[in-house]
């Protein structure tokens, strides 16, 4: 809790049954169709009310609330430059190019390891896992279903390809969301992710490789592939230079410039490119960056992908980190989260709970709503402050959000994301026993938990270099 605010705590029962309130409410809209924003709004008036019944000043709700929205200034920012980046992209030809080249690397023989990878770098690149799954994942599956795949293999390889991207991408809301909810930064969430994430596509890509080698046939019917190329060649110049700003913005965060200046510089050179490379206007270039590109090339699968972008399209993630901000104002000054966080602290004993619970504690709300993004920010609000009373960097926090609730939806069959996967590739929930990376990433997730590597203490130094120092020391000590 931040120390400005109150340091009530309110009592262990009432703030239970609060806390299941807002909960409750969250689920019930999702259920009624209020979507994740008017739920969120919804709950935000249950947790004031909570907050009022146990005596707490409306001064004091009023400004933690508002605290509580200050601390997202920067993603909002991040946000802003994703809808510019994305529209600019989209006009310049640089998704378009990234399509394009893309399709051309399909092997028939190893098209499902190659299904996840294409679409892992399309989803990084683009920071939506819908629309990799409509565009890229669309046209990879139906090639596979061809080359004799059975469609829930090939549609579990496109899933976790896309979640890849909607995990790791700083272009991705959940990327973003996640670490503004952990209250730590961008580029911090992501190298964190680095240690459970990498292992487990590594592992992706070998049992696809086994799994799709038994399927893999000779013969390969091209014309899915040839109709998006042709599409995209006859509305774009198709050029490899059209793909320097993603080669810019992954080398600018390797080389941790900040997000908003890569971004930034990032935005420039795409708007310089859609000019001389697709003659371009530039009243045209700052419409699409505020309103979003609209394709109308008359192919479904191509126009879903590039119709998107523009700050404007950012706007349901801002207001569900406002309406989510505000709502953890009211709980934190009638001391709801100490007295949770109290509860919480008499069950979890050590890091390891402590991970373990976090991924738990995600999982039951993706179960309860169907909606990752609640999975984020309710158990994200909940536990952070049980990582600074553990020396656990918050950054653990916030990549144990992503490795439970981010992928974990996708395996879930009430949820919007599996509603969605189904409906685009036209399957069932046979491809959910395939979507590999949900389920191997927690196993890595919880295998650092229980080894120490890949945690870090509140002050962000390695845990387990400390370990190692202090074993040695004891060994020292002993000879």
């Amino acid at each position: 809790m931040n120390e400005s605010t109150s340091t009530r705590q309110a009592n262990p029962v009432a703030a239970t049954v609060s806390l299941l309130a807002i909960v409750a409410v969250i689920v019930i809209g999702i259920r009624l169709g209020f979507g994740a924003q008017m739920s969120v709004f919804c709950a935000a008036i249950v947790s004031v009310i909570a907050a009022l019944l146990m005596k707490a000043k409306w001064a004091d709700i009023q400004k933690a609330g508002m605290e509580n929205i200050a601390h997202y200034n920067m993603a909002f920012v991040i946000l802003t430059m994703v809808g510019i980046l994305i529209g600019t992209w989209l006009i310049g030809g640089t998704l378009p190019s990234l399509i394009y080249y893309g399709l051309d690397l399909i092997s028939p023989k190893a098209i499902v390891p190659l299904t996840f990878i294409l679409c892992s770098v399309t989803s990084v690149c683009t920071g939506t896992s819908f629309g990799c799954i409509a565009t890229m994942g669309l046209a990879l599956y139906g090639i596979g279903i061809n080359l004799g795949i059975p469609g829930g293999v090939i549609a579990g390889a496109v899933v976790s390809g896309a979640y890849f991207g909607d995990k790791m991408s700083p272009m991705s809301d959940t990327t973003n969301l996640a670490p503004a909810i952990a209250e730590t930064d961008l580029y911090s969430h992501i190298g964190s992710m680095l240690y459970t994430t990498v292992p487990a596509t590594l592992v992706c890509v070998v049992l696809y490789y086994i799994i799709g080698a038994r399927y893999a046939q000779d013969a390969y019917d091209a014309a899915t592939v040839q109709l998006m190329q042709e599409t995209l060649s006859a509305n774009f110049n198709i050029h490899l230079i059209c793909l320097l700003p993603l080669i810019m913005i992954l080398v600018l965060a390797i080389l941790k410039v900040p997000s908003i200046m890569a971004m930034g510089i990032t935005a420039v050179v795409s708007a310089i490119l859609a000019i001389l490379t697709q003659g371009a206007a530039l009243g045209d270039i700052m419409s699409v960056a505020l309103n979003g590109y609209v394709s109308n090339t008359g192919v479904a699968m191509v126009d879903t992908i590039l119709t998107r972008g523009g700050i404007t399209s950012m706007a349901g993630t801002f207001a569900l980190l406002l309406f989510a901000g505000f709502m953890a104002g009211p709980m934190s000054a009638a001391g709801i989260l100490d007295a949770f966080v109290a509860i919480l602290m008499r069950v979890v004993k050590s890091v390891r709970s402590l991970v373990v619970s976090t991924l738990i504690f995600g999982w039951g709300i993706i179960l309860l709503t169907g909606n990752q993004m609640m999975g984020i920010v309710i158990p994200g609000k909940a536990m952070g402050q049980m990582y600074d009373q553990m020396d656990v960097h918050r950054k653990v926090l916030s990549r144990s959000l992503e490795d439970s609730a981010t992928i974990f939806a996708a395996v879930v069959p009430w949820s919007t994301a599996a509603a969605y996967i189904m409906g685009v590739l036209g399957v069932g929930t046979e491809y959910i026993p395939y979507a590999l990376l949900c389920y191997i990433v927690p196993v890595f997730s919880v295998l650092c938990a229980f080894t120490g590597f890949g945690i870090w203490d509140s002050k962000g130094e390695k845990k387990w270099a400390k370990r190692a120092r202090n074993c040695g020391q004891r060994k020292g000590e002993l000879l």
